[in-house]
Formats: C-alpha cells, sequence, structure tokens
C-alpha cells in the first residue's frame, strides 16, 4: 500500500508513538508544514509550496527537494500537495498538522480529506493528539477502545446511525446539532452515513 504523510502548517505533537507509526511513510509537506519534519527527525521527499510562511532559518535548517509555487495561485500550498499525493497514487494519507490552529485552515483540511476519501484513498487527520476521520455513504468500523471520547458531526449534513457508544442512535437526519457531540465506546463503534457525509472526531 502506498502510505503518504502529508505535514501542513497546523500545530502537531510530535511524539515517539506518531514517529513509529510513520515507518514506512512516505513525507511530503507544504511549506510551513515542513517544520514537523525536524521536530520528527524524519526525511522529506518533497518540500512543496510559495515559501511565504518557513523563515529562511528553516529553509536553511532542512534539506528537501523544493518545488516552489506561485504566491498569486487559486489554490493553497496545502490543495497542491493533495493534488501531488493523488499523481503519486496514494492508498493512504495521513494529514499531520491538518488539526486546531486556524479554524479557516482546519475546515479547509477536512475538504480536502473528502477529496481524497471520494478518490478512494483512506484518509486521517491528526494534530499528533486528537484524530478525524471523514465519512462518506455506507458502513464504516472503529475498533475504540472502551472508554474513547468522539464526536460524530454531520458536515454539514447528513443521516447518520451509530452503534456500540454509550450513547446510540438510531438512522436521524442532522445538521447544525450538538447532540451528536462527547460520546464515548463501549468498544469497537458502527457508524452508518445514510445520506451526506459526516466527521469521526476522537479526542
Amino acid at each position: 500500500m502506498k502510505r503518504l504523510a502529508l505535514l501542513l502548517g497546523g500545530p502537531l505533537l510530535t511524539t515517539e508513538a506518531l514517529k513509529e507509526r510513520l515507518s514506512g511513510y512516505r513525507l511530503l509537506a507544504a511549506d510551513s508544514g515542513a517544520r514537523h519534519a525536524l521536530a520528527l527527525g524524519l526525511p522529506l521527499e518533497l518540500w512543496l509550496g510559495d515559501f511565504d510562511s518557513s523563515p529562511p532559518w528553516l529553509r536553511e535548517a532542512l534539506p528537501a527537494p523544493k518545488e516552489t509555487l506561485p504566491r498569486e495561485k487559486d489554490q493553497t500550498d496545502g490543495e497542491a500537495l493533495v493534488r501531488r499525493a493523488l499523481e503519486l497514487g496514494a492508498e493512504e494519507a495521513l494529514l499531520l498538522g491538518a488539526l486546531g490552529g486556524r479554524l479557516d485552515h482546519t475546515l479547509a483540511h477536512l475538504e480536502l480529506a473528502f477529496h481524497l476519501a471520494e478518490r478512494g484513498v483512506r484518509v486521517e487527520l491528526t494534530d499528533g493528539l486528537t484524530q478525524a476521520f471523514p465519512l462518506l455513504l455506507g458502513p464504516h468500523a472503529f475498533p475504540l477502545a472502551k472508554g474513547r471520547s468522539f464526536s460524530l458531526l454531520p458536515f454539514p449534513e447528513a443521516t447518520l446511525a451509530l452503534e456500540g457508544a454509550r450513547w446510540n442512535l438510531p438512522p436521524t437526519p442532522l445538521k447544525a446539532t450538538t447532540l451528536t457531540l462527547e460520546n464515548q465506546a463501549l468498544g469497537p463503534i458502527r457508524v452508518w452515513v445514510e445520506g451526506g457525509r459526516a466527521v469521526l472526531y476522537l479526542f
């Protein structure tokens, strides 16, 4: 399986567990997301962007093949990186630094995650502490530990059903709701997306 880790500009908690997990992943970075490669101590295969948010010291400290994009463009550096991942035939994508920080960037990263998922790529977003998974139509199973906290969010609206949680849910049309926030797994959970799309957020 072709596994790519895409380093984006949001915050990232770098842990030994994350470093171990990245074994077998190819690392690509968008602009300031490359700083995470330094913190992880792992080599970059590609560093792409207009470099408007990468300070000179970072460009000097990090040896990596660079691809410079124009500053005047109709896509973000993160979007350009996602498109490159698809060109490289990604089958699994781990978006690091994709959550937290600026809200507009987080929402954009979620949209990019759906773009990948719609093309058959298995996608996870993380800040090193929390995780998010885009959910398209159909059933989804997650082997969560008992007591794991999660929220199930329509994005922006969906018909959802849930089993295996403290608060299960029959098929229910949802949008802009707090009904599915702060749930707990009793073990593995099962989610059905019967309309629209959703996000599973683990914290």
